[in-house]
């Protein structure tokens, strides 16, 4: 039998989220609902998804509801739907720096998952983690991966916590890459090069870089490019006198720093 999935909000993520899981027809039927009702229903008719919108009657209904709404949106959307919710339902946040104690008070719900997925699912290529309240059964579990799967890769984390160190490695992380091959760019575009030409460099050489990444060190992989004397250990040597290493170590904890303050605030 297939399980109904309602995903709340219909942003970047929604969409992403929403479209993946939809093509498995077989297991699941997917509907979605936003605020922005005009432009975002016309979306999920072009994209074959069902909108739904009698929320509070038909909530209910669902076996999985994801909620993709902003952290600030998300106490006026509990308070709205809580008393129509099923206990069985399974509520999966992807809501940043809300954690799971809140999310339980704000819903007066037990089955709760929070997870944390990047950009990345957006491609096909997303990685996530997820800590559920302790109130979901091993069946629940189960069902829970196999929805993941149809949209990223994912794993339980052992505390809570660990999904702000996640935030700020892998969902801010595509921002971090972003600003290397800003920085890129636009030192190619001074070295004389096109703006398109500038583009086209950046872009081959990251997405090389992607695939060439699998299943070899990091270590392994710089030394392959380096060579004694050579253009790439020029290059190098900058970094490590910079400092950029701990540069980047420092960015990362800021990172991890504001997701916890913005889980306990």
């Amino acid at each position: 039998m297939k399980k109904k999935i309602l995903i709340i909000g219909f942003g970047v993520m929604g969409q992403a989220i929403a479209d993946r899981i939809s093509k498995d027809k077989k297991n699941f039927a997917v509907s979605v609902t936003d605020t922005k009702i005009n432009q975002n229903s016309q979306i999920a008719l072009k994209m074959g998804l069902l909108w739904e919108s009698a929320l509070t009657d038909n909530i209910q209904n669902y076996d999985v509801i994801f909620v993709a709404v902003k952290p600030q949106d998300m106490p006026g959307l509990a308070l709205s739907v809580k008393s129509y919710l099923n206990e069985n339902t399974l509520l999966i946040s992807i809501a940043a720096g809300l954690p799971l104690k809140k999310l339980m008070v704000f819903f007066g719900h037990k089955k709760i998952v929070r997870l944390m997925p990047n950009l990345g699912l957006c491609v096909g290529q997303g990685i996530a983690a997820w800590k559920s309240s302790g109130f979901l059964n091993e069946s629940e579990k189960k069902m829970l991966r196999k929805i993941l799967l149809t949209f990223t890769e994912s794993f339980e984390v052992n505390k809570e916590s660990e999904i702000d160190a996640v935030t700020a490695i892998s969902g801010s992380g595509p921002a971090y890459f972003f600003y290397l091959a800003q920085s890129l760019e636009k030192t190619a575009k001074n070295l004389g090069f096109k703006p398109h030409q500038a583009r086209l460099l950046v872009e081959k050489t990251f997405l090389a870089a992607g695939l060439l990444q699998q299943n070899f060190p990091y270590k392994a992989l710089i030394a392959k490019i380096s060579s004694k004397k050579g253009t790439t250990e020029a290059a190098l040597k900058i970094l490590d006198k910079r400092g950029t290493g701990k540069i980047i170590r420092q960015a990362v904890l800021a990172a991890y720093k504001r997701a916890g303050e913005l889980s306990n605030g």
